[in-house]
């Protein structure tokens, strides 16, 4: 597997998004839904102008080390809804580049990301949601450290209807074993 880094979304990366936020498979397995209910080019300007906090969130982008041909973007991580009271964000992961599919970008990338929240944020909590039939998606969590936490029945719309929501968390306590 090749190295890969996480660096902050740019401007220059809206055209690799915008492709993402347009193809339905990977909209379906990133949200559930379809690619062009999502967000044209310009919405994705505007959402990047206003996540580059933790209280508003932020976008980092997924970049593959591809040797001689340099870094290239196949992804992104994002993380919302900061809760300072208990020192939590929620987060999200989107592999746009189907060549990556399978190959274990994912976790690495995720892995990546809970190391950065818990040393740079000094979080208590991580969580996540998605839904039940993105069983790839919970498998590479659980690999992670991620423990399910419970579902919320048929609270998730996805072009195949109704499913549950599968909530998922890993504590700074969990982290921190992983290290040992």
């Amino acid at each position: 597997m090749k190295e890969i880094r996480l660096r902050y979304a740019e401007e220059k990366d809206l055209d690799d998004m915008a492709i993402w936020f347009a193809d339905e498979e990977v909209m379906y397995w990133s949200s559930g839904s379809h690619g062009e209910t999502l967000f044209t080019r310009e919405q994705l300007a505007e959402r990047l102008a206003t996540m580059n906090s933790l209280h508003s969130g932020r976008w980092w982008m997924i970049d593959v080390n591809e040797g001689a041909k340099g870094w290239r973007a196949i992804g992104r991580v994002t993380f919302r809804n900061y809760e300072p009271v208990v020192h939590a964000v929620t987060i999200g992961i989107t592999i746009g580049n189907k060549e990556y599919w399978g190959q274990g970008y994912g976790s690495k990338a995720i892995r990546a990301f809970v190391d950065l929240l818990f040393r740079r944020y000094n979080l208590h909590r991580i969580q996540l949601d998605t839904f039940q039939d993105n069983i790839r998606a919970i498998r590479a969590y659980e690999k992670c450290g991620f423990k399910q936490e419970g579902k919320l029945r048929q609270s998730f719309w996805t072009t195949k209807g109704y499913q549950d929501r599968v909530i998922m968390g890993i504590l700074r306590s969990d982290w921190e074993r992983k290290q040992e």
